[in-house]
């Protein structure tokens, strides 16, 4: 029996894609994952394990170069499916020397698209006239003379990509869907409307429909409301990829400022921005800033007050209006704590609309990302530091998240005491943490000196993240702050297996600062504790780098005593082995 939803289609895509994965994780079969299984998985919603699978099956171009093709294909589709175009950029950039010609172009064009999609015109046209100056097939070098075209538009060069798509026509003529389709983009970005929708005549590809639409808005402003309606339908459609909708989410912005409908303007603006960074608008086509939505949400909640009789300053009324409309009216709820955490008549209460704000659009599909949008791409708030401080809280973890690590040390600098039901010793040494990976040595060192001054009081497990922090500054080179540090919480510590351990830290910042002598004391005192002639593993781990750090000092007769007794106290085969090897290399560095 054929299992079918209400609508009679079979419920094939998201079943089948957890169903595999189901079967899949089960089995643990990483070694048996095929191309065809990775499809699945990257269709299915988790292109990037699709990836993380694919490094671990695809062999090297030593062991099975044809095998390899096959895989290293795939993982530019991909990555390019992703709209990760960096990664694509860099995995593009190197390649083996002794790859197929024919091959070898291939990644090349996906290498200049990349850069292409990057905004780098400039550096694709690099590439692509080597391209055409080697010259390759027919339909290669059609690819090649479209991306000149569309790297003359990331630069925004509107004149050169006109004369580009001249030549072009010239040379091959009209074309099908796809030429037709940048003829009128580039036709759109100067400004030729009436021309771009000719050059649309007769295509019925739903990728033409946005820019049809925004076509016969540009040359009939009139019709901006007709036009809305439109862009809206086409957004209602169902299985719309997430170019075509947000392009089509543009052209209703477009449209609705046009039309003066502010609500329409921000349930369209709000659109576009939620999912800007996943999928970057075309800049010259669209020319849309996050401020407009800022205004829009502020026009019409000022359209509404005005028709309410609601006055600024009285804020229980404004808020009264928001909760009559509730869930009806989510877009002119937004609208209000917009205003009134912009223009309430008291701080509580702009401080409450902000709340609110934050709270009602984290609930959104995308709304996380419209809030880095509204934040932190407007010119209202041109520094990190200006941000209300309930908006910096609320982006922190998406940015770390998103491995801008400098974006989130900017957000919770100065942030001193943790968000609510975060422990305050996790949150400064997180604090501290960002700093450093942010470059901010002293503030993070500011930090963690207080927290060592509050040592007494913390546990093990919070000791032992201090310490991690402290391990950050030396994996940055800073040794001695990291030796300062180390030495400064020794003082205050009574445990004494963790002074062993921060002992032995302090020798390899020692070590690291290429001073051996002083290395091999602080080793030879942790591994001395809690008796002189201590032979557990950790005391034997410490004298054996105390030795090493003897003979790299030159000290090489106490380096082999202490090889020679730990070679006494280890029956271990494997260690024996490595004490004789280190003991024969310092026989033959002491002979003359």
């Amino acid at each position: 029996m054929l299992i079918t939803n209400k609508s009679g289609c079979r419920p094939c895509g998201g079943i089948r894609f957890f169903f595999f994965l189901f079967v899949f994780l089960l089995s643990g079969a990483a070694n048996a994952v095929s191309l065809a299984q990775l499809n699945d998985l990257a269709a299915g919603g988790a292109p990037q394990l699709a990836l993380a699978l694919l490094d671990q099956q695809q062999p090297s171009w030593q062991e099975d170069a044809d095998s390899w093709i096959r895989w290293e294909r795939r993982r530019i589709q991909l990555l390019a499916t992703g709209n990760d175009w960096r990664s694509l950029r860099d995995r593009t950039a190197g390649l083996p020397a002794d790859i197929p010609e024919k091959l070898s172009r291939w990644f090349a064009t996906w290498h200049a698209r990349a850069l292409v999609e990057l905004g780098d015109g400039a550096a694709a046209r690099r590439i692509l006239r080597n391209l055409l100056w080697q010259g390759g097939e027919s339909n290669e070098i059609m690819d090649w003379r479209r991306l000149v075209i569309q790297s003359y538009r990331a630069d925004g060069l509107a004149d050169d990509a006109y004369a580009a798509m001249l030549r072009y026509r010239q040379d091959y003529g009209q074309g099908g869907a796809e030429d037709a389709l940048l003829s009128a983009q580039v036709l759109l970005a100067q400004g030729r409307a009436a021309d771009a929708l000719e050059a649309m005549h007769g295509l019925t590809q739903i990728e033409a429909g946005p820019l049809r639409l925004l076509a016969q808005l540009r040359s009939d402003p009139e019709q901006a409301k007709t036009i809305l309606q439109q862009a809206r339908s086409l957004l209602e459609k169902k299985d719309l990829s997430r170019l075509i909708y947000q392009q089509a989410a543009a052209v209703a912005a477009e449209a609705a400022r046009e039309a003066a409908d502010p609500a329409a303007q921000a349930i369209a603006l709000e659109q576009v921005f939620s999912h800007l960074r996943q999928l970057p608008l075309d800049r010259e086509l669209f020319k849309l800033n996050v401020d407009s939505l800022w205004d829009a949400y502020l026009t019409y909640a000022q359209n509404v007050g005005n028709r309410e009789q609601l006055l600024i300053g009285d804020d229980a009324a404004w808020l009264a209006k928001a909760k009559e409309v509730g869930r009806r009216q989510p877009i002119l709820v937004r609208s209000i704590y917009v205003l009134l955490s912009l223009q309430a008549g008291s701080i509580i209460s702009r401080q409450q609309a902000q709340a609110a704000l934050l709270v009602d659009l984290a609930q959104q599909e995308g709304g996380l990302e419209l809030l880095h949008q509204l934040y932190l791409n407007s010119s209202r708030y041109p520094e990190t530091s200006s941000l209300p401080e309930g908006v910096r809280r609320v982006l922190i973890d998406p940015a770390i998240a998103a491995g801008d690590l400098s974006l989130a040390a900017r957000l919770m600098d100065g942030l001193d005491e943790p968000s609510p039901g975060v422990d305050r010793v996790i949150w400064r040494l997180r604090q501290a943490r960002l700093q450093l990976l942010d470059g901010e040595a002293a503030k993070a060192v500011s930090i963690l000196e207080e927290m060592i001054a509050q040592s007494a009081a913390l546990s093990r497990a919070e000791l032992d993240r201090l310490i991690q922090v402290v391990f950050d500054l030396q994996t940055v080179g800073e040794h001695e702050l990291a030796y300062q540090l180390f030495a400064s919480l020794q003082v205050q510590l009574k445990d004494v297996q963790l002074k062993r351990e921060l002992w032995y830290w302090m020798a390899d910042a020692r070590l690291a600062q290429d001073r051996p002598m002083d290395a091999a004391a602080l080793y030879l005192r942790s591994a001395m504790v809690p008796q002189p002639i201590a032979q557990d593993p950790w005391g034997q781990t410490a004298r054996y780098q105390a030795a090493r750090a003897l003979a790299k000092a030159g000290l090489l007769a106490d380096a082999r005593t202490l090889y020679e007794r730990l070679l006494s106290a280890t029956e271990d085969p494997g260690r024996r082995a490595v004490l004789r090897r280190e003991l024969q290399e310092l026989l033959l560095v002491s002979k003359p």
